[in-house]
């Protein structure tokens, strides 16, 4: 298999973890990206959708989305997973998962507006309606991690994700997490302990 993949985008990170824990590291070809933004980047000339993590299988198909890929890596290992199957266990990690994806997509073009374009081009009436919806998400995200505890699953290793992709891009995201929701910040700090796969994969340059 082959991965592309960058060190400072949490999607990536989600299946970077996943591929860790389900011990598929050997079986696949890491291609680290740097910049998704440059249309001369490896992974603009084979991915169509030019966006990250993407994964082709040996066959030579890829997977495109961070979620289908996690749910790829998940079933092909033999670890337990981090996705239930079925029931109500399904539902609630992926009701979790999706709560904390949709504020990671709300974030995303914000930053790279703000990485990519001069302050005076900004669209700023729409930053401010989405730092409106993140930090109603954010208190709603407090009470969804609550039945969790410290489970690893899909639904907490991508909270992990945004608190930590968070916090990296603090001057971007324009909101102090840290100083209005400490006990987020706090919970992934300890996750980060406990878990030595989420340790290895927190964002850098």
């Amino acid at each position: 298999m082959k991965l592309w993949y960058s060190t400072t985008s949490p999607f990536a990170r989600k299946v970077l973890v996943t591929l860790k824990h389900q011990q598929l590291e050997d079986k696949t070809e890491l291609l680290r990206i740097t910049s998704s933004f440059d249309p001369d980047s490896p992974h603009n000339q084979v991915n169509p959708l030019g966006r990250i993590p993407a994964l082709q299988r040996n066959c030579g198909n890829r997977l495109f989305g961070s979620l289908l890929i996690c749910e790829y890596l998940d079933q092909k290992g033999d670890r337990p997973k981090l996705i239930p199957e079925s029931g109500k266990p399904r539902w609630a990690v992926l009701a979790l998962h999706n709560l904390v994806d949709g504020i990671m997509e709300n974030t995303m073009p914000m930053v790279a507006e703000k990485m990519l374009r001069p302050e005076n081009e900004w669209w700023t009436e729409r930053h401010h309606q989405l730092t409106e919806r993140n930090i109603r998400s954010f208190t709603q995200l407090e009470q969804a991690l609550a039945p969790f505890g410290y489970e690893l699953n899909m639904g907490t290793i991508t909270a992990v994700c945004l608190i930590d992709w968070w916090n990296f891009r603090a001057d971007k995201t324009g909101y102090d997490l840290t100083a209005h929701f400490p006990k987020l910040v706090a919970w992934a700090e300890e996750m980060n302990n406990r878990y030595p796969i989420l340790a290895a994969t927190k964002p850098g340059v």
